[in-house]
């Protein structure tokens, strides 16, 4: 490979805009032209070919006229691209929250109105926690009487009936559906109850005159229920 000193490349390119009459392989990516880097002691070099270790840094591709044709920009380093992404976090979050804060401006009066849809959420989902509570209260129950039945068919010396069996295990994977459905709601709950909270401090902090800097972390607008999958009501066995 050929490679020139910035002297050579400023007459034939730079300043004349003339051919370069440098000679290029056949199967050179850099076809009837020249490509330019820098090399790590900051001095400019052209050739026909960029070496392995500036592969990855800004290049420029000339034409044998000296017109420059395209510059290639260097690769991000996991550093660089770490922080470009943090710096679209933040303002996708900043974002979010001037658009949260314009909601809650335009939808509510005073605190007062935002606290009473807070309750209202808060008790549509204890209204959910009930009802799921109860049906693992009745499920554990119907388990606990189906599996006593086959403790006499065992006790008594009798094989417990394959339909017996079946009706167990149906009862057991209903009443494991109705526990993640209760632990599902109530995560729900608390996830809403906390969102309201910074989001009643936050309007506070707006209405109060203070300085709408955004707040971390931010929160959606009010969320509406969430469609928890409701428990399932165990057949009587």
């Amino acid at each position: 490979m050929r490679t020139h000193t910035r002297a050579l490349i400023g007459l034939a390119v730079v300043l004349t805009g003339t051919a370069a009459s440098l000679p290029v392989r056949a199967d050179d990516p850099v076809k009837n032209g020249i490509v330019c880097w820098t090399d790590d002691h900051g001095q400019r070099a052209c050739g026909d070919h960029v070496p392995p270790q500036y592969a990855r840094k800004q290049r420029e591709i000339y034409d044998r006229r000296g017109v420059l044709v395209r510059t290639l920009q260097a690769e991000e380093t996991p550093e660089q691209r770490a922080e470009d992404e943090r710096k679209q976090r933040d303002a996708q979050r900043i974002q979010q929250q001037q658009q949260n804060d314009n909601f809650m401006l335009q939808t509510y009066g005073n605190v007062d109105e935002l606290k009473a849809v807070r309750e209202s959420r808060l008790q549509t989902l204890d209204t959910r926690i009930d009802l799921a509570e109860k049906a693992v209260r009745e499920g554990a129950a119907s388990v606990k009487d189906l599996q006593d039945r086959a403790d006499v068919e065992r006790s008594a010396g009798r094989d417990v009936t394959p339909e017996l069996l079946g009706q167990i295990k149906t009862f057991e994977g209903s009443q494991a559906d109705n526990i993640r459905a209760l632990g599902q709601v109530k995560q729900d709950r608390d996830t809403t109850a906390g969102e309201f909270e910074r989001e009643i401090l936050r309007y506070q902090e707006m209405r109060g005159g203070a300085a709408a800097t955004p707040a971390s972390p931010p929160t959606p607008q009010p969320p509406p229920p969430p469609a928890a999958p409701m428990p399932q009501q165990a057949p009587k066995p």
